[in-house]
C-alpha cells in the first residue's frame, strides 16, 4: 500500500506541468540607431592622364601621396603629337619635292601618281577636319559643364552663408552647417577637376588644329604639285612651289612643339590612390593614375526594411575594430534614389565631421545611424524572445497553456528587447520559455520587474 502511495506521488511529481516565471514589459526610452559598416572613399574621384594616348617619361608621384591642385604628376610623350610632327615632315618633303619637279615637264606616271596623292591629301584633310569638329564640340560640351557645376558651386556658397547665418542664430545644428560647408568645399573641387577637363579638351583641339593645318599645306602642296605637271615649267609655279615649302617648315614647327612634352596636372587637392602605368608604358585616355578627394565620404548598404527611418542629416557614430581608442560623428549626407533589387538594400553617404588621421580612401568602418534619440519603446528580457520561423514571438500564458504571441521587436540592447508590436504594457510574458513549447500546460508565477 505505502509502495503503490509513493509511486502515485512520484508520477504526479513527474507529469506536474512546468513552472514558469511571467514578467511584465517595462516601458523605457532608449536610442535607437541602425548599424552597418561602410567603406570609406573620396567624395570626388578620377582618373587623371592626358586627352591621347601615350609612353610615361617621367612620374613624381607614389600611391598614398597627398597633392595639391596644379601639382605636376607625370610627363608622357605624345603619340599624336608625334604622329604629326611626321605628317608635317611628309609634308615639307613632298613641298621640296614639287620644287624640283617644277622645272621640268612631266611623265604620264607623274601625272597619275601626282592624281592620286590628291585625292589622298584631300581624304586626310576630311578627316581631320572631322576630327577637328568632335573635338571642338568636346570643349563646348565641357565648357557648358563648367557653367552647370559653378552654378551649383554658387547655389552651395549660398547655402552655407545661409547657414552660417542659422548656425550663429543657433536656429540649426551644427552637423547641418558642417555638411553645407563640406557641400560648397565639394562644389568648389568639382570646378576645379571640370575646368581642367575643359584645358586638356582645348589642348586636343588646338593639337588638331595643327594637324588640319598640316593637312590643308600637304593637300595646297599636292594640288599645286598636279598643277605644275599639267602645265609644265612656269616661273610663278616655281616660286608657288617655294612658298608652300616656308608654310610646311611653320607647320612642322608647329607640330614639334605641341610634341615636347605632355604634362599630367591634379585637377584638385587629393590622395593618389593607384599608380596605372609606371615609366616606359603606354597609357590611353584611362589615365595614369587614379586621385581622389582629401575630402572623404563613407558609403554603407542599409536593408531596405530601414528606409522608412532614413532621412538626410541623421547623425551617425563611425567606428574602426582597427583603431578602437575613440570614434567620431558624421552625418547623413544622401540616400540612393533606387534600391538594389538583388540584395534589398539601398545605399547611404554618411559625411564625416572633424575625421580622424587615420581614416583614408577604401577603409572599412562601423557605422551606427542615429534614428531617434528618445525613443519610447517596451522593453523584455532578451530570453523572453524567440526566433520561429521568420518571426520573433514571446511566450503567454492562458488558461494554464503557454501560447506563442508574434512581435514586432527592435535590435536588442544591454536592457532588452524593443518590442514595437504584439504586446501592451499590461501583457504577461514568460521570462525564460526554454524547454517550454505551444501548448504545453504551465504554471505560472508572476515577477515584477
Amino acid at each position: 500500500m505505502v509502495a503503490a502511495l509513493l509511486l502515485a506521488a512520484a508520477g504526479w511529481w513527474l507529469l506536474r506541468p512546468a513552472e514558469v516565471v511571467l514578467t511584465r514589459p517595462t516601458l523605457t526610452t532608449i536610442t535607437e540607431s541602425i548599424a552597418s559598416s561602410g567603406r570609406v572613399g573620396g567624395i570626388v574621384e578620377t582618373a587623371v592622364g592626358v586627352q591621347a594616348a601615350g609612353v610615361v617619361e617621367r612620374l613624381f608621384v607614389k600611391e598614398g601621396d597627398v597633392v595639391a591642385s596644379g601639382q605636376r604628376l607625370a610627363i608622357l610623350q605624345n603619340d599624336v603629337a608625334e604622329a604629326q610632327v611626321a605628317q608635317a615632315d611628309a609634308a615639307l618633303r613632298t613641298a621640296r619635292a614639287q620644287l624640283t619637279q617644277a622645272a621640268r615637264g612631266a611623265l604620264p606616271s607623274e601625272l597619275a601618281a601626282a592624281t592620286a596623292r590628291v585625292q589622298q591629301a584631300r581624304a586626310q584633310l576630311a578627316q581631320q577636319r572631322a576630327v577637328l569638329g568632335q573635338a571642338e564640340q568636346a570643349v563646348a560640351q565641357a565648357r557648358a559643364q563648367v557653367s552647370q557645376l559653378e552654378e551649383e558651386r554658387d547655389l552651395a556658397a549660398l547655402q552655407l552663408w545661409r547657414s552660417t547665418e542659422l548656425l550663429q542664430q543657433e536656429l540649426i545644428a551644427r552637423a547641418e552647417h558642417d555638411e553645407a560647408r563640406t557641400r560648397a568645399r565639394v562644389a568648389e573641387e568639382r570646378v576645379a577637376a571640370q575646368r581642367h577637363a575643359v584645358a586638356v579638351a582645348e589642348a586636343f583641339a588646338e593639337s588638331t588644329r595643327g594637324a588640319v593645318a598640316a593637312a590643308e599645306a600637304n593637300a595646297l602642296a599636292e594640288e599645286a604639285t598636279l598643277r605644275t605637271l599639267e602645265a609644265g615649267a612656269r616661273p610663278e609655279d616655281v616660286a608657288v612651289a617655294r612658298e608652300r615649302i616656308r608654310e610646311a617648315e611653320q607647320a612642322l614647327g608647329v607640330a614639334r612643339r605641341q610634341a615636347l612634352e605632355a604634362v599630367v596636372v591634379a585637377p584638385f587637392d587629393g590622395i593618389v590612390t593607384r599608380i596605372g602605368a609606371e615609366v616606359g608604358q603606354t597609357v590611353g585616355t584611362q589615365g595614369v593614375l587614379n586621385l581622389v578627394s582629401r575630402a572623404l565620404e563613407i558609403r554603407l548598404d542599409v536593408d531596405e526594411g530601414n528606409l522608412a527611418d532614413l532621412s538626410l542629416g541623421q547623425p551617425a557614430v563611425i567606428s574602426s575594430s582597427t583603431f578602437p581608442e575613440g570614434t567620431f560623428r558624421g552625418a547623413v549626407s544622401e540616400i540612393a534614389a533606387a534600391v538594389d533589387e538583388a540584395r534589398g538594400t539601398v545605399t547611404v553617404t554618411v559625411m564625416p565631421v572633424d575625421p580622424p588621421a587615420w581614416l583614408r580612401p577604401g577603409q572599412t568602418v562601423n557605422v551606427n545611424i542615429v534614428t531617434d534619440r528618445e525613443a519610447a519603446r517596451l522593453l523584455v528580457p532578451a530570453t523572453a524572445v524567440r526566433r520561429v520561423g521568420d518571426r520573433s514571438v514571446v511566450f503567454v500564458v492562458r488558461d494554464g497553456l503557454a501560447l506563442e504571441q508574434p512581435v514586432a521587436t527592435r535590435p536588442a540592447t544591454a536592457a532588452g528587447v524593443p518590442i514595437l508590436a504584439g504586446i501592451d504594457a499590461g501583457t504577461l510574458v514568460i521570462r525564460d520559455p526554454r524547454g517550454i513549447d505551444a501548448g504545453d500546460r504551465v504554471r505560472a508565477r508572476v515577477r515584477e520587474p
